[in-house]
């Protein structure tokens, strides 16, 4: 096994267990900075997988085709919460990983992120731990309505069949829930907006930070879209430091080399909430290839390579729009209408009815904005003011 202080140089093989966008991404990151690569997903159509020089097809936690893929890779990254705890410890002895199986067990269990951030006094949401259907019960009364009920577990990029309860009359509601094992019942927080931090490190300590992106609603799917400027009007520059430093406290204790990401909560009275933790890139990544110096994906690629990390530069304001799928001659429609704007149209989204992304390059804000509203990205519900959005 190498040495981890050890630059892993060009012509040396990286391995990306998981497929989708992500993985694609990161494969062309990687092939042009002249590695190879080796990809292990579940899906003999994975466009990463056909993009890399060798493609491993199973399960994600077979461990004969996972060794198989530590055998020949120099590195290996992980962008899947899916990949077994025993199977990660087995494979961590047989080859250099990027990430640790300690940082992949909180990013994927809910409760132990929650513990992890505690331990280290960062703040989060008041929260409690549910077995059986009373304790949502017990919990709720000491948190207090409303509460969110969510699963332990994360399932493949997010939370799912997260549940708001507003009164005892609901917890009910929750049985389906609990059914399928530990829950975490934690206190509702009334958001004025939601933020992500994204760092980049290498095994040696050395970081560098993207600038914040606003995580917002469309009111048209379940997907949002995402901001991101130099400068905010609404967005105070002490809370941005204050971001930037809760992330960088937690890459540190994490213990990885790589991409983590922290997402927020800001209150009206300025109050940051950690929401989430992740340890690779995400799709919405996408809007840093045009709009910065070095795109998160290409950061990725050398810290776990363990090169230097230098600044990154936000060249160009922009909104990264989820496209989703319909009728063909609409899109290709909007794409002639639209030919100042960058289309991201693959296959392998996380989201099984998305399309792809359109990346939009504001030179006005509310008029770019008021033109991706009447192009159908964003709906009538959500009123323009002052280069912002505002949900009625």
């Amino acid at each position: 096994m190498k040495d981890l202080s050890e630059r892993i140089l060009p012509g040396s093989t990286i391995g990306i267990i998981g497929g989708g966008i992500v993985s694609y991404q990161l494969v062309l990151s990687a092939k042009k900075m002249g590695y190879k690569v080796a990809v292990l997903s579940e899906s003999q159509n994975c466009i990463a997988g056909k993009t890399a020089d060798i493609h491993f097809v199973c399960n994600i936690n077979d461990e004969v085709s996972l060794l198989k893929l530590a055998e020949v890779s120099d590195v290996v990254t992980v962008i899947t919460e899916t990949l077994d705890k025993n199977t990660y410890k087995y494979l961590a002895e047989k080859t250099f990983f990027s990430q640790n199986m300690y940082a992949h067990s909180i990013v994927k269990n809910r409760y132990l992120q929650k513990q992890f951030l505690d331990s280290h006094s960062i703040n989060i949401t008041p929260y409690e731990s549910a077995v059986v259907v009373s304790d949502v019960y017990d919990a709720a009364e000491r948190i207090g309505y409303p509460c969110i009920v969510k699963q332990e577990n994360r399932q493949l990029y997010g939370w799912d069949n997260n549940l708001i309860i507003h009164s005892a009359f609901e917890i009910n509601q929750t049985v389906p829930l609990i059914q399928q094992g530990l829950c975490v019942v934690e206190s509702y927080i009334e958001k004025q907006s939601e933020w992500e931090i994204t760092l980049c490190l290498n095994d040696e300590g050395y970081y560098t930070i993207f600038p914040p992106v606003r995580i917002e609603a469309t009111n048209i799917g379940e997907l949002p879209y995402i901001e991101s400027f130099e400068e905010w009007e609404d967005l105070k520059k002490d809370t941005v430091n204050q971001m930037e430093l809760i992330t960088k406290v937690i890459a540190s204790e994490l213990g990885v080399s790589g991409t983590v990401k922290v997402s927020y909560f800001l209150t009206n009275e300025d109050n940051l909430y950690v929401n989430n933790i992740y340890t690779f890139p995400r799709e919405h990544d996408i809007l840093t290839i045009h709009s910065c110096s070095l795109s998160v994906f290409d950061l990725h690629i050398k810290s776990i390579c363990n090169f230097s990390l230098p600044v990154v530069r936000q060249l160009a304001p922009t909104y990264l729009l989820p496209l989703y799928k319909g009728k063909k001659e609409a899109l290709y429609d909007l794409m002639e209408k639209k030919n100042k704007w960058q289309f991201f149209l693959n296959d392998g989204f996380r989201h099984t009815q998305q399309e792809g992304f359109a990346q939009v390059f504001p030179i006005n804000k509310q008029e770019s904005l008021q033109e991706i509203k009447y192009a159908g990205l964003i709906s009538d519900s959500v009123e323009i003011q002052d280069g912002q959005s505002e949900k009625r």
